[in-house]
């Protein structure tokens, strides 16, 4: 009795309670040309080996209906694990360019003219790195988010060499913030899909 609570449960998940409809038709349409053929003499003997046929025939190909929406459910089921494990991983270097953001960019120690030069080309390198991860893996929609910052006024830093140098990390500031919010609201959808997919 278990084994076909469950079995029911799977198809249902698999193919939805609509989908309950074709099978049981077929086996309704088999059984009632079984019921005429035998009750007319049309083309089968009551007493014969194939009394049952058009029945048995109507049970078999509700059988390999069931079977068949169930193998294509699993097969989905695989690949949106798959889709999953591949945002899983995804996030997990986007991680790894937030910390080189925060840590080797935004935090970076800028004491002179050299230092800061070479601080715009480790800032410049870095946003063209993560804006191209952006959109290969998350799409032009996050890469635009993460590239098009507009500020109205910026604050004064701590620790910051000059103006221009203040500026950057106020632009910084920003697209680590777009940075986590992508990681959290792609964690939250990972997290959500896989929960589904038990």
């Amino acid at each position: 009795m278990a084994q076909l609570k469950e079995l029911t449960a799977a198809f249902s998940a698999a193919g939805g309670h609509r989908r309950y409809i074709l099978p049981s038709l077929t086996v309704a349409a088999g059984g009632l040309l079984d019921f005429a053929m035998l009750k007319f003499g049309i083309l089968i003997d009551a007493d014969g080996p194939f009394a049952y046929l058009p029945f048995a025939i109507a049970i078999a190909i509700a059988g390999t209906m069931i079977m068949w929406w169930l193998l294509d459910y699993a097969a989905s089921g695989r690949t949106e694990l798959r889709g999953i494990a591949d945002t899983e991983r995804a996030l997990d270097e986007l991680s790894s360019y937030f910390d080189e953001g925060s840590s080797q960019v935004f935090n970076a120690v800028v004491e002179s003219d050299a230092d800061f030069e070479k601080w715009q080309r480790r800032r410049a390198e870095w946003h063209e790195k993560v804006q191209q991860y952006l959109q290969v893996n998350f799409g032009l929609r996050e890469r635009n988010i993460f590239r098009n910052v507009i500020l109205t006024q910026s604050v004064q830093i701590p620790g910051s060499y000059n103006d221009q140098h203040n500026h950057g990390r106020c632009l910084l500031i920003h697209q680590l913030g777009t940075i986590r919010e992508t990681i959290i609201r792609y964690s939250d959808l990972a997290a959500k899909r896989r929960a589904e997919s038990r």
